[in-house]
């Protein structure tokens, strides 16, 4: 461990396990973490022994998803503050007393209260509902850094593709309210000392929306290098999308690029992996083999046996997936607001957001043209070589200490 009094102590602000809690671990790993604070983790001695005698085929998936919180071994406990039983009670307490403040608004509070935990900085991902904090943390002389998670533009985006084809998501937030979280945003950003974003797209979206230049720092994400150990065996034909599958992610483009390309490509294969937000039985999804949510083991084998990888995504931060498929030698074709390192014509193809004929041209190309295939998957994994967890702690603690 690296400790040295020179730089900040950190109090990280996070909700969820993001990317396995690598920010927190990779702070506590060089002395740098004063206090780590989230939701909900699933570390607790009461979930172990829930985990420990309840059968796994007995657990429900939310369950699941919180035993799946795991802390690193380097987040020592008393480092470490969550909600836990706030969080779980919460939706009971709120029908007992309709004024209880929200598992948020308590974290912030406890934050208060403890006065920073003595840190002499401060890190959050949250979006901006924690401005009220970080102007508190400001005026007690604190340096704020605020990491950009997605593309700044996101609200808009979403808001004009529901309007687009109405009725497949729910409409979600309004224009004054899309227009007033970029306020928000745009405060958040005058407030902070650093914002950190995953990528270029990032970057330019939040400089286009009012963001200073100079207070950004790119930090790309990184993957376990064991992604690079996989064996692949793409089959011919095999095209593989992983994520949630909803209008954000452009699972409809796919679909019609899908339909363009099965009449005359008899030997395509379009799966689609994850979890449904939308009705994949509407026609306007229809083409592609819909699998659903697998266990990560079985993503992998998803990812061995693909000739081509598409995410024709319209708003990321970076898409670990396709770090991911670039790892097993997979080329890619996305757009370019995945936030993706792959670069038009070396590792894959880059096709414009909401373009179905350009994509299924692209997927066409990759599909029958074996040579190219070989040539960008070959790229693809040695790219990959530059984007593991390692890099990406060495470029986070370069940006951030």
């Amino acid at each position: 461990m690296t400790t040295n009094s020179n730089f900040h102590k950190f109090l990280v602000l996070q909700a969820g396990a993001r990317m396995h809690y690598a920010v927190p671990a990779l702070l506590a790993e060089q002395g740098l973490l004063k206090r780590f604070y989230t939701d909900l983790h699933g570390s607790h001695l009461l979930l172990k022994v829930v985990k420990q005698f309840l059968p796994s085929s007995l657990q429900p998936k939310p369950l699941k998803r919180l035993l799946g919180r795991k802390l690193p071994k380097s987040l020592s406990p008393d480092l470490v503050k969550d909600q836990f039983f706030y969080n779980l009670l919460y939706p009971l307490l709120r029908k007992i007393n309709a004024q209880l403040i929200s598992p948020e608004e308590e974290i912030f509070s406890l934050i208060e209260q403890e006065g920073f935990a003595g840190a002499t900085a401060l890190y959050t991902n949250y979006i901006n509902s924690d401005l009220e904090l970080v102007k508190q943390a400001k005026e007690k002389g604190l340096y704020c850094v605020h990491e950009l998670i997605i593309g700044a533009d996101v609200g808009r985006i979403l808001l004009e593709e529901r309007q687009l084809f109405p009725g497949i998501e729910p409409q979600g937030e309004s224009l004054n309210e899309v227009e007033t979280g970029i306020q928000r945003d745009i405060q958040k950003w005058q407030t902070v000392d650093q914002i950190l974003v995953p990528s270029q797209y990032c970057f330019d979206s939040s400089v286009a929306l009012g963001a200073e230049p100079a207070k950004i720092s790119i930090v790309p994400y990184g993957i376990n290098e064991q992604w690079l150990t996989i064996e692949a065996q793409p089959e011919p034909g095999r095209v593989l999308f992983v994520g949630q599958v909803g209008l954000r992610k452009g699972n409809h483009y796919l679909a019609e690029a899908t339909r363009k390309l099965q009449p005359r490509l008899p030997q395509l294969h379009v799966r689609v992996v994850g979890p449904p937000l939308v009705d994949i039985t509407n026609p306007l999804f229809a083409g592609p083999d819909y699998v659903g949510q697998v266990p990560r083991s079985l993503v992998r084998e998803e990812f061995a046996k693909a000739d081509v990888f598409v995410l024709p995504t319209l708003a990321e931060g970076m898409a670990l997936v396709h770090l991911e498929a670039m790892a097993c030698g997979i080329p890619i074709i996305t757009t370019p607001h995945c936030g993706s390192v792959v670069r038009d014509g070396i590792e894959g193809f880059i096709v414009p957001i909401r373009d179905s004929n350009l994509l299924s041209e692209r997927i066409e190309q990759l599909a029958t043209d074996r040579q190219l295939r070989e040539r960008m998957g070959q790229a693809a994994k040695e790219r990959a070589k530059d984007y593991t967890w390692k890099r990406y702690g060495a470029r986070l603690l370069a940006a951030i200490t």
